[in-house]
């Protein structure tokens, strides 16, 4: 530390690393940015410019070698996670990684092994888990199943018992996306690995942490690795989750739909920014403040969005890629408390708020997806693989 505050390097500068990464950085009080690190390195002094940093590099291992840096956020492509993390950790670095922590097992392993070697921590920034919108989810399923009630006018059959399967959790999460803006790095299966690796993660891991204690046992998925495709993960209380994921969709509507089903009840979460109970008396909707937004629409909640989606891209307004940091337009995903979580880890020797097992996990079901829609069959989740035994000498 210096001055009091955790040292930061960035490591990797995209569009996500402009847009997401270094804003939040210099937001949070704790840190202070030294390096910015890219491979293109005017790229680089572009960042330090804009966002202040003391040094720039195209060499991660010049950070790494600075005994000032105390945690890199990685903001790399897939495949070159493994080196950094490894060199990293090898000289007592903290570290946040861009999901996904890996694109194949072996490479998880091998993070796992170096993590565990040098006692450092590790984030993965699945964020989801992190949103105020899904964290508001999970208490409401949680709370209305440990003190049930229902609406007067309801029938409830009292001649019989419940059945078991009466008393399994359901999710639905339906994400359409508009594959027409990716570039060739997501489908490259050296660099992204296709969109399961690349973007289902992150729900294989919002169900995970949803349905926890449980754990998965069972996987099937259909269609494309590479874009469209459907996953069902069994749980092993009878939980399941259902994810449908299209790239033919289009950016004029929002992306992310959550639905759960429990209890006799229904609960909704509409793109992080609103979340509905039905069947649940009293039960309002709670609503989310966008992250940025510089109109005039006061209101908050799923139509307000909308409306002001609208406001934005109303008439020529240019590109929408060209217009994201110019003037930025974002729901809370959980991206800034997953970094507020992690710090906090670092600073009070917390567990991490997403570490190397859940980030090994949510690539080893992604794989496991993978494997079912080239074999077009149901795979099982051994629960020796869902958790490996890594062994330190």
């Amino acid at each position: 530390m210096k001055n009091g505050k955790l040292v930061v390097a960035q490591i990797g500068c995209g569009k996500f690393a402009e847009c997401q990464d270094l804003p939040n950085i210099s937001s949070l009080e704790e840190v202070a940015l030294k390096w910015i690190c890219d491979l293109d390195l005017e790229r680089a002094k572009e960042m330090q410019k804009k966002f202040g940093a003391e040094k720039v590099t195209s060499d991660y291992k010049e950070i790494c070698a600075d005994p000032e840096v105390d945690l890199i956020k990685i903001a790399t492509s897939h495949e070159i996670h493994l080196p950094v993390i490894e060199c990293a950790a090898a000289a007592g670095k903290h570290i946040f990684c861009e999901k996904p922590m890996a694109m194949h097992d072996e490479e998880a392993w091998r993070i796992m092994k170096a993590v565990k070697k040098h006692g450092v921590k590790l984030c993965v920034d699945l964020n989801r888990r992190m949103s105020p919108a899904l964290q508001a989810l999970k208490k409401s399923v949680a709370a209305h199943l440990a003190d049930p009630k229902h609406s007067p006018w309801r029938y409830i059959e009292t001649l019989r018992e419940p059945l078991p399967e009466e008393e399994y959790k359901h999710m639905i999460i339906r994400i359409q996306d508009e594959s027409s803006s990716y570039g060739l790095q997501h489908v490259d299966p050296l660099i992204g690995g296709g969109e399961i690796i690349g973007e289902s993660v992150h729900w294989l891991d919002v169900a995970c942490w949803f349905f926890a204690p449980a754990v998965p046992v069972e996987i099937t998925a259909w269609g494309s690795s590479r874009l469209s495709h459907g996953i069902n993960l069994k749980f092993s209380n009878g939980d399941d989750m259902t994810l449908t994921f299209s790239c033919s969709g289009t950016f004029d509507y929002p992306k992310e739909l959550f639905e759960v089903t429990a209890g006799n009840a229904f609960f909704r979460s509409e793109f992080f920014v609103e979340n509905n109970t039905y069947g649940v008396p009293g039960a309002k909707s709670e609503y989310f403040p966008m992250k940025h937004y510089e109109g005039n629409i006061k209101e908050e909640g799923f139509n307000a969005y909308i409306a002001k989606y609208n406001e934005r891209f109303n008439g020529d307004c240019g590109n929408a890629k060209e217009m994201e940091n110019a003037k930025p337009f974002e729901v809370d995903k959980g991206h800034l408390n997953m970094w507020k979580a992690f710090i906090d880890a670092i600073l009070n020797d917390k567990p991490s708020p997403c570490d190397e097992l859940a980030g090994f996990q949510s690539t080893y079901l992604a794989q496991l997806a993978i494997r079912s829609i080239e074999s077009r069959q149901t795979l099982p989740v051994p629960v020796e693989r869902f958790f490996p035994a890594i062994f330190i000498r």
